[in-house]
């Protein structure tokens, strides 16, 4: 099984940073707009979510859960079991402000 995460995007701070709060993708409710975070799967699942656009970094809304979800992630509507959304760790967002984390996310 391997981890794919976000690389450090700014040099490192002698202050600690305060830790993103994340969730399973499979947790989301419908409507809920995130971002991914980490990727914890077998390398053939991790190269299935890539070719669907489900990358670190990426920005996604889903948009019906269940078995199987439907999120919206680089303008494409995609089918994506809970098996997989289950290996998919999020940053809840604000969909109102684009790319910015919910202030109190919990």
């Amino acid at each position: 099984m391997s981890t794919v995460e976000a690389a450090p995007t700014t040099p490192v701070h002698r202050h600690p940073q305060p830790r993103v709060e994340t969730v399973l993708l499979s947790a989301l409710t419908a409507g809920a707009h995130a971002r991914v975070v980490e990727v914890v799967a077998a390398n053939d699942d991790i190269r299935r979510l890539q070719a669907l656009g489900v990358c670190v970094g990426r920005r996604l809304q889903l948009l019906k859960a269940g078995d199987p979800m439907v999120i919206t992630v680089v303008g494409a509507r995609v089918g994506l079991s809970a098996r997989l959304a289950a290996e998919v760790r999020v940053e809840p967002l604000d969909a109102s402000l684009p790319f910015a984390p919910l202030a109190n996310a919990s």
